[in-house]
């Protein structure tokens, strides 16, 4: 087990990414930490850990909230003694056009995908600190590398997100905390369920190289690999899970044909 006697804080595992992430971990050994939201989706994941025979701890929580986030830290502690990964996972979007983006639209997204991650990554240092040893795993996205229409905030959020992560892995490196994130591209999950069966879903099958979009198991894989010392040597690294579709363009790849009308 890659992650046995580890204790972990997935946010946002009640559903999508994080609860792949989540389970993963628990089936690699590791007592997890939920702090979601959503508080009915976290205890349906805490249920799948719990017949694993694992420890898990579901805390509501706000992550756009500074001391929601340092609150469930704290309590995390108290109930497992230690933290030893933490995973920024929690994420929202919104779509519109640029100029329909209200004030609230902005602060709500940056709130949760960037300030979020921050204040995880920001609180959990003195504890990291006094056991010597830690590791950050933030997801961020392909949005990080490359944009797509009508999501500004989301893809302010991610970039920040993918420079977030670069900077605290080299001012952490001599404290023996590794920060890396995982870029997933597009992944069929409740927040992408309205496209599935749609054009924006065909059209994403022909731009991935690979023929489909991804599946969280496969995002929760790459997490575990930098949360494991199986990456002992890697930080301040954004490891790009999504089928080859930012390695280059589709031009002078047949286009589908639509199917001939009855």
């Amino acid at each position: 087990m890659r992650l046995k006697e580890k204790v972990a804080i997935v946010t946002g595992a009640g559903s999508g990414i994080g609860r792949a992430i989540a389970i993963r971990f628990a089936e690699e050994g590791a007592d997890v930490a939920i702090p979601d939201i959503d508080e009915e989706g976290a205890e349906k994941t805490a249920e799948s850990i719990r017949e694993m025979g694992r420890r898990v701890l579901v805390t509501k929580t706000d992550v756009s909230r500074s001391k929601e986030v340092q609150a469930s830290i704290a309590k995390t502690i108290e109930t497992f003694g230690q933290i030893d990964i933490v995973v920024n996972n929690a994420g929202i979007n919104i779509y519109k056009f640029p100029n329909e983006f209200t004030d609230e639209d902005w602060h709500k997204v940056i709130g949760v995908n960037l300030n979020g991650v921050w204040f995880y990554c920001r609180y959990v240092l003195d504890h990291f600190f006094e056991q010597g040893r830690g590791n950050i795993v933030n997801i961020a996205s392909i949005g990080a590398i490359q944009s797509s229409h009508l999501r500004e905030p989301y893809m302010a959020s991610k970039g920040g997100v993918a420079a977030l992560t670069r900077t605290l892995a080299i001012d952490l490196a001599d404290r023996n905390i590794r920060v890396n994130a995982v870029a997933p591209g597009m992944t069929e999950t409740e927040m992408t369920s309205w496209r599935v069966g749609g054009d924006q879903y065909a059209l994403g099958n022909y731009l991935v190289p690979m023929g489909r979009w991804g599946l969280p198991h496969e995002a929760a894989n790459a997490v575990l690999f930098l949360a494991s010392d199986e990456s002992s040597y890697i930080t301040g690294h954004v490891l790009v899970g999504d089928g080859g579709l930012t390695a280059g363009n589709p031009i002078g790849r047949p286009f589908p044909t639509p199917p001939a009308a009855e």
